[in-house]
């Protein structure tokens, strides 16, 4: 069930870097030709925003005369922006979303999940779902993107559950002023957040593949970046050293090796798989250890490599705490 999730791993993260820096090119060049005049970036445009979870919408509007004599307006909002924001699509103007046409999609979406077990995560289960809430089927050209937008709407629901449910127990210890145990806080998260796609499960091979198709490897790394993100900022990291980049990419690895063995798990309640999360965030900490020894070892720690980092970071839109 889940070879087809193995096998394009390779094209999941080749495809993030070459999107990456081609976008990253096309986002400097447009920028050359309407700032030609000015080296900062315009105002509320940046290549990695900064949020922490639970902080509500909000922007403000700013204008900038571009070359030629117009004006050319540019939006700041409080929620992170990279040039891997969602919905983009490379080369091409993509209309603005009204609040009503929003809901809507919304609504449709919510209610096609129930049909993700007959159609899987396809534009049939969306239409289906259309027609359950009165609507008229032809609504699914809403979902140009056909099941991927079903994937990722589900995705992120998903994220924002977990986000909320560890607010809530991060203001509950504080409340009984217990301290967060930073390694049964991490395993209790990632638990919840995969015991969320348990309902799908039949299906979420499917999902996982659509996930690593090259047009939607970048969204899909940013999903799964932002639940680390929320993971370590709720277990108390404020990090911003070199170990901010090891211990998400650490904790991605042991998330999607755990999604995978999950897949294969027929023990009751899953029991095997959170045995395999357990022993694998054990792994974690002991590297964490071995590397520890080698860096205090080390003088100096590069500075080219603190560089690129912080690039690949901003590029990646991984930069919101």
């Amino acid at each position: 069930m889940a070879a087809p999730c193995i096998n394009r791993c390779g094209i999941f993260f080749r495809s993030i870097s070459r999107t990456a820096f081609r976008r990253c090119n096309i986002t400097a060049a447009n920028f050359m030709c309407t700032n030609s005049g000015d080296r900062n970036p315009p105002q509320g445009t940046s290549i990695g925003g900064s949020q922490s979870p639970g902080t509500g919408n909000g922007g403000s509007t700013s204008s900038a005369h571009s070359s030629n004599g117009g004006s050319q307006s540019y939006t700041q909002s409080s929620e992170p922006q990279t040039i891997f924001s969602e919905g983009e699509v490379e080369d091409e103007e993509i209309p603005e979303e009204s609040e009503e046409e929003f809901q809507t999609k919304q609504a449709i979406l919510k209610a096609s999940l129930p049909f993700v077990h007959q159609y899987g995560w396809t534009k049939k289960a969306i239409v289906a779902g259309a027609e359950s809430i009165g609507m008229p089927s032809v609504v699914h050209g809403m979902f140009p993107r056909g099941g991927v937008e079903l994937v990722f709407y589900f995705y992120e629901e998903c994220n924002q559950e977990l986000s909320t449910i560890l607010k809530e127990k991060v203001q509950e210890l504080k409340e009984k002023d217990e301290k967060i145990k930073t390694g049964p806080f991490i395993q209790n998260a990632i638990e919840s957040r995969l015991k969320m796609i348990i309902p799908y499960i039949d299906k979420w091979p499917q999902a996982m593949a659509i996930q690593t198709l090259p047009q939607n490897a970048v969204q899909s790394w940013t999903n799964l970046s932002r639940v680390m993100d929320d993971i370590w900022f709720y277990a108390g990291d404020r990090s911003n050293d070199f170990n901010w980049y090891t211990k998400r990419v650490s904790l991605a690895a042991v998330y999607k090796s755990t999604e995978i063995y999950m897949l294969q798990d027929s023990s009751e309640d899953y029991l095997d798989t959170w045995c395999f999360l357990e022993n694998r965030l054990e792994d974690v900490v002991k590297a964490g250890h071995f590397a520890r020894n080698i860096q205090e070892s080390q003088s100096v720690l590069s500075e080219g490599a603190k560089g690129f980092c912080l690039m690949t970071r901003n590029i990646l839109g991984m930069n919101n705490r």
